[in-house]
């Protein structure tokens, strides 16, 4: 079903490509609602900036798209920008408006709870590539595919750069996590990547602001066959590092990265490895140096979010002209990008390391 839609797709970019080009004013083709005319074939950009808690990162994400949709090559359709709330019933009344606009592809929605409206609805009929994953394990309907910054694939990504960097003594992981849904998830993800080598063992230990929650934690996590993973955020992972011993290999998720070069902060986590995009660790990749200049550099969330942004469209414009998704990868900003059955493109970080007050891409140079 998906490659019938995706050779229906390629003939609608074959028969429109010819007359159906970016102008040379960017601003007409990113109206903030559809013009009431006949149907016109489009792109799709579905995001929730009348949403008053996600809007700002709405419209990170709409700059970052938008810059890569002027800096690529011209595409044989207009793009135009949905704007709704972050209520799932409008997201979905929005997809159907874009449908009837004649949208040929669909991008977004950007909420959990957006995409997993979607997900359960039958309205999808064209390609429609969401930015974030659904809140439950369900299957997904054909043409629906997601991408973006799950926090849940990058500590599985954490738990295979801990099985790859240690030997079979180190066999059992400590998950110091706290009572929040995100951590949570972090715990479940990482675990349930650790737990698939046969003979690894762990356990989870919540987090507790208190002094005799700290003094137990050197005696608990220290020994030969251990690693940590702090399902935490940047504040307690600071907390926490300073009771684990300088010996046990310590693992976080880019919830960690979130100071611009404070030789302080990045002492306080000396020796944690954590994953993060190209866009924030890499500056000499080929796709970052092609938009750095193009963007001034905010703090580290919102770079993350303009990232999101420059990958969807360039994501995008490639399952515009395949065949199948399975044609499709991407060296991205946010990471290499490839398409995993049934429905997801994979997007994998980069490994580095807080070393000595400087932040280390695992294998180069450490950066200062």
């Amino acid at each position: 079903m998906q490659r019938f839609y995706f050779v229906i797709l390629v003939a609608i970019v074959a028969l429109y490509g010819s007359t159906r080009a970016f102008a040379t004013h960017p601003e007409a083709y990113y109206p903030d609602a559809p013009p009431a005319y006949a149907p016109v074939p489009h792109i799709g950009l579905l995001l929730p900036l009348q949403s008053a808690s996600f809007g700002p990162a709405a419209e990170t994400v709409k700059e970052g798209f938008v810059t890569a949709a002027r800096r690529e090559s011209a595409l044989p359709f207009a793009v135009r920008i949905y704007s709704t709330t972050d209520d799932p019933l409008d997201v979905l009344v929005t997809y159907h408006q874009a449908l009837q606009a004649g949208a040929v592809l669909i991008v977004g929605p950007l909420t959990r709870n957006g995409v997993t409206a979607l997900a359960s609805s039958h309205a999808i009929a064209v390609p429609t590539l969401a930015l974030n994953a659904t809140d439950k394990s369900m299957p997904l309907p054909p043409n629906l595919f997601l991408f973006g910054m799950q926090m849940e694939a990058e500590a599985s990504h954490i738990a295979e750069l801990a099985l790859d960097s240690y030997d079979l003594h180190r066999r059992h992981a400590i998950i110091i996590k706290d009572a929040g849904a995100l951590s949570s998830r972090l715990q479940s993800a990482f675990a349930s990547r650790w737990l698939e080598e046969f003979g690894n063992t762990a356990e989870s230990v919540e987090y507790e602001d208190d002094q005799g929650f700290f003094s137990q934690l050197r005696r608990h996590t220290n020994g030969a066959e251990n690693v940590v993973f702090l399902a935490l955020d940047a504040n307690k992972v600071r907390r926490v590092r300073a009771f684990l011993s300088p010996e046990v290999p310590v693992y976080a998720t880019s919830q960690v990265f979130v100071s611009n070069a404070d030789p302080l902060y990045y002492n306080e986590l000396d020796g944690i490895r954590f994953m993060d995009m190209p866009w924030l660790l890499q500056s000499d990749h080929p796709a970052v140096m092609a938009y750095r200049g193009l963007h001034q550099e905010k703090d580290k969330d919102t770079e993350r979010l303009f990232a999101l942004g420059i990958d969807a469209f360039r994501l995008m414009s490639r399952l515009l002209y395949a065949r199948s998704p399975d044609e499709v990868s991407l060296d991205g900003v946010t990471g290499y990008i490839r398409y995993a059955p049934p429905a997801q493109f994979i997007r994998e970080p980069v490994a580095a390391r807080f070393d000595k007050g400087g932040v280390q891409i695992l294998g180069v140079p450490a950066i200062r």
